[in-house]
């Protein structure tokens, strides 16, 4: 049997059999202010995630008509403003990305993006990147993933908005161009998700049509259930958005787990996977020694004499189960004794005659 499917990003192996590598989506939470990002940066740390992903972007470059708007529910209100206008409010310089790097690997996360043009990722790529994500919007930009693939480097990409098909093909795209070293994420792209339309079951789906991909989940609902069912099912990777504050203006922040929910979900999931525990049927020293306790043997029922002849009702069934179980019973009918026996005394092979 092959091995199951892992990437390497920074020296960290990522896949089943591994603990699950919890992403702490900053995105554009940070509202376009990098010592907002450094502050997050460090309750992420403090939550005990393994990782902290921006998106690198240029609201120019990707938004096409400065009149399209785009529409939230920030503070308790319905926001409506230019989507270009938004964006080029929540946009890092792009100067700030190697600071932001920096601090998150002193913090001991590993830093990663998700780039929107090829000019950021070239820039992430200066700074050292060892892996880049792709979000559901740019799964179908078939020509950007052929050149984020020759970078040679881990992509992870998610699957909000895109059917079975679009998922294949962005994998044949990626593979096409020689990279292999793929996380796909199980992705709804409405924020938030609805109850009704997570559908983690996806998550089997993806593993089984895609066997030589690692397979997580990136989480766009209310709460941290979702995440920890998406791990129960065996997602290797967890996305989840993250804000300081759920009441900041912006977008994402309503949605994202501010630090308290990030901090259980880490500690959720850690627990989840002990109790996970493994796929093979043996007793641990612990649950050995319970049964040796609860379990029955077979004892004499009365005192029994050198050279009788067992027959079942010389048996009786109690604890401890340290000796012959029940089921060694029947191999014992017919046999003789070699040595006298007191009621209550185990049974064992070796009190018998040879066959």
């Amino acid at each position: 049997m092959s091995a199951p499917p892992h990437v390497v990003i920074e020296r960290r192996q990522i896949g089943v059999g591994n603990p699950a590598f919890i992403i702490a989506e900053i995105g554009i939470n940070h509202n376009g202010d990098p010592e907002l990002a450094h502050k997050m940066i460090d309750a992420i740390a403090d939550c005990g995630c393994d990782c902290v992903k921006f998106q690198t972007f240029s609201a120019e470059e990707f938004c096409n008509n400065p009149d399209d708007v785009y529409e939230y529910v920030s503070q308790g209100k319905v926001v409506r403003e230019s989507m270009l206008g938004m964006f080029k409010r929540l946009e890092l310089k792009r100067e700030e990305f190697a600071k932001l790097f920096a601090h998150a690997r002193q913090r001991g996360l590993l830093a990663m993006s998700t780039p929107t043009d090829q000019a950021a990722v070239d820039l992430l790529t200066e700074i050292g990147v060892e892996a880049f994500k792709v979000g559901s919007d740019d799964l179908v930009y078939s020509p950007f993933l052929k050149y984020i693939a020759a970078k040679g480097k881990p992509i992870i990409i998610s699957t909000g908005m895109a059917a079975l098909e679009d998922v294949e093909r962005a994998v044949s795209a990626l593979e096409a161009a020689g990279n292999r070293e793929l996380v796909i994420l199980h992705c709804v792209s409405l924020y938030p998700t609805p109850e009704d339309e997570v559908n983690l079951r996806r998550i089997g789906t993806l593993q089984r049509k895609f066997s030589s991909a690692v397979i997580g989940f990136s989480d766009h609902s209310w709460g941290i259930r979702a995440a920890l069912g998406a791990v129960a099912l065996g997602a290797a990777v967890i996305e989840k958005h993250f804000t300081l504050d759920n009441e900041m203006p912006g977008p994402d922040h309503r949605f994202s787990a501010n630090p308290q929910q990030l901090g259980d979900l880490v500690r959720e999931v850690r627990l989840l996977e002990k109790q996970l525990g493994s796929t093979q049927f043996a007793l641990s020293p612990a649950e050995k020694e319970m049964a040796d306790l609860c379990h029955r043997s077979i004892y004499a029922s009365r005192a029994l004499s050198k050279g009788d002849v067992l027959s079942d009702r010389d048996f009786v069934y109690r604890r401890p189960g340290t000796g012959l179980m029940p089921y060694h019973a029947d191999a014992l009918v017919g046999r003789r004794l070699k040595t006298a026996l007191d009621e209550g005394a185990a049974l064992s092979f070796d009190l018998l005659e040879p066959k």
